[in-house]
């Protein structure tokens, strides 16, 4: 059984940008999928006060569980592991 998927709060910003250039390098993606991600990424940036880093976790593990198939998720936890270092 594979592990359920987590964002760490720290790592939320790191994450926004990893799914947005997901998002948009994707061209399978839908037009829906994008706008959802766009709307977390203003409000992200545009109230950056009112949006604690777990609720931005909690918004982008959200929009991944309904966007990202599992295997992209593999590949964007390298991505994430990768920019750490």
């Amino acid at each position: 059984m594979p592990r359920p998927r987590a964002l760490q709060a720290a790592e939320a910003p790191l994450w926004l940008a990893v799914l947005l250039d997901y998002s948009f390098s994707d061209k399978n993606a839908q037009r829906a999928a994008r706008l959802d991600l766009l709307g977390v990424a203003h409000d992200a940036t545009a109230y950056p006060d009112d949006i604690p880093g777990w609720r931005l976790a909690e918004l982008l593990l959200a929009w991944a569980e309904k966007y990202v198939s599992a295997e992209d998720w593999r590949r964007l936890q390298a991505r994430i592991r990768k920019r750490r270092s």
